[in-house]
């Protein structure tokens, strides 16, 4: 009975650590937001923003390979995106606006209380 017990403690512990909690999730988003925005600045070759962004992702996020991956993989995709859908490049200060949005989403999301 000790056994059955463990072996069901043991793996109710592993699957709630599999799932991601609502927090990790919001976190998650919040690096892919950026890497979506990442995609569009080097398609629309706002590279000042595009060198902001990874500045901004190195200064605030914590130095995980798993969020690197996940900045990376939207960044891929959200290029591929852009370009099959070929829309139009926002302005510049618009551009500029979001990345404010997000930087602050980023910075609240990956605060330390």
């Amino acid at each position: 009975m000790k056994t059955l017990f463990f072996l069901l403690f043991t793996f109710g512990l592993f699957v709630s650590s599999a799932v991601a909690s609502p927090p990790e999730k919001a976190r998650i988003q919040v690096v892919k937001d950026m890497g979506d925005l990442n995609g569009v600045a080097l398609n629309c070759r706002f590279f000042d923003q595009a060198q902001r962004i990874k500045r901004i992702m190195i200064d605030n996020l914590p130095k995980q390979r798993e969020l690197g991956q996940v900045f990376e993989d939207e960044t891929n995709a959200s290029f591929l995106r852009f370009t099959k859908a070929a829309k139009p490049c926002p302005s510049p200060a618009a551009f500029a606006g979001h990345v404010g949005e997000a930087e602050e989403a980023l910075k609240q999301a990956f605060s330390i209380n």
